[in-house]
């Protein structure tokens, strides 16, 4: 019989590569992948469908499995892209 190797379990304690303050909800802010995860639970069924969506909701597993630091870099860029087209984010102005 051949064993597979067990691969580790999602860590979705992983902090964000930075904590995102949303426009909408007191003071709504997400810091973990756990964080963003659920948030995308609880979403409508017509917007979990989004591709949008879809894509921030497999980058956030992906970085939780391979635990890489570019991985929650780049679930953080896509929960970013996701959030502001929603108008639940919005990108800081630099101020000149």
């Amino acid at each position: 019989m051949l064993l597979m190797p067990r691969q580790p379990a999602p860590d979705l304690s992983l902090p964000r590569a930075q904590p995102i303050a949303l426009t909408r909800g007191s003071g709504s802010r997400l810091v973990t992948l756990m964080d963003a995860a659920i948030l995308i639970r609880e979403l409508e069924p017509f917007r979990q469908a989004r591709p949008v969506w879809a894509r921030a909701a497999g980058m956030i597993l992906l970085a939780a499995e391979t635990r890489k630091q570019a991985g929650v870099q780049e679930a953080t860029r896509q929960m970013l892209v996701a959030l502001e087209r929603e108008n639940w984010w919005k990108a800081p102005t630099l101020k000149l």
